[in-house]
């Protein structure tokens, strides 16, 4: 199933964001809930590429933005896409500040019935580091009492708390890691994916202040493992394997399609190709591939 742009708008300006800016001026009226349907319902019939973006894997379906949240019929779209596709796991990507109103985040519980997940990114252990990043101030409170919200609802609804790893963030990245331990500690409650930064939208026009390389983060993220097996379900995405530790390489996934990243002449030879998603494209055009040590043994 797609990721299906929700809403253009959003309510945070991180400086990572895989958008431009032009996508938020874009005409919303493209976005609204008629749109919408009427995008699925041709999705669902086959009548040609509706969506942009994986599009032609199956199993599940991603709500991205913008923000979500904040469009005019979001409970209404949460719903419909619920009741047109019961079985299918749906995630909500989302910078998780409207739930911090308990009222809006007991509505959404309730009309996102399993298997539902919602996807928030923390961007540091701090309003201090958080909130540049988001470019709102006051965003790190919201967001957290949010989580402290989503994960006090009974229901169905899966919490994942994304770390996107950047030049800005990385050196935070224990300290995250030991806020997310002390605030909360029931780690068998939801899932932590760190990833490492996509190379496009205003990741791309700020990269001379979040370029950071694999060489780097895996440094970090590896001397970090005392604290990463002290959670209960924790992820990597975008890593290549050669560039992990061994204990961390079965935490990856391949999250990306093929279109979007390469296998460099760096992975030749190398036993774990198989099961690792190489280079991401736009990364291997801005670093190349010196990093890479293929494995052989």
């Amino acid at each position: 199933m797609p990721d299906i742009a929700l809403w253009n708008k959003c309510n945070n300006k991180c400086v990572m964001c895989t958008n431009m800016e032009s996508f938020a001026r874009q005409d919303s009226s493209q976005y609204r809930l008629k749109c919408q349907i009427e995008k699925l319902e041709r999705y669902l019939k086959g009548q040609g590429q509706v969506y942009l973006k994986n599009s032609g894997l199956a199993g599940f379906i991603s709500l991205t933005g913008g923000e979500p949240t904040i469009h005019p019929d979001f409970f209404q779209l949460v719903a419909y896409f619920r009741r047109r596709m019961p079985g299918i796991p749906i995630t909500l990507l989302s910078n998780g500040r409207l739930f911090a109103d308990r009222k809006f985040a007991g509505k959404f519980a309730r009309l996102a019935r399993p298997p539902f997940s919602v996807a928030i990114a923390v961007h540091g252990p701090s309003a201090g580091v958080h909130d540049p990043v988001a470019g709102v101030r006051g965003s790190f409170s919201q967001t957290v009492r949010g989580l402290e919200n989503l994960f006090s609802m009974a229901g169905g609804v899966r919490v994942e708390i994304r770390l996107v790893l950047h030049k800005k963030n990385l050196a935070a990245f224990p300290k995250t890691l030991e806020f997310l331990l002390k605030k909360f500690p029931d780690t068998g409650s939801y899932t932590v994916t760190a990833i490492h930064y996509e190379i496009e939208g205003m990741s791309l026009e700020n990269h001379s202040s979040v370029g950071l390389k694999f060489s780097v983060s895996s440094k970090v993220v590896g001397a970090a493992l005392p604290l990463i097996k002290k959670f209960s379900d924790f992820r990597l995405y975008h890593f290549p394997l050669c560039q992990l530790r061994p204990e961390l390489r079965p935490l990856a996934r391949i999250t990306l399609p093929p279109e979007d990243r390469i296998y460099p002449a760096a992975c030749r030879g190398c036993r774990l190709r198989r099961k690792c998603l190489g280079l991401m494209l736009e990364y291997y055009k801005a670093f190349g591939d010196s990093e890479l040590k293929p494995v052989k043994k």
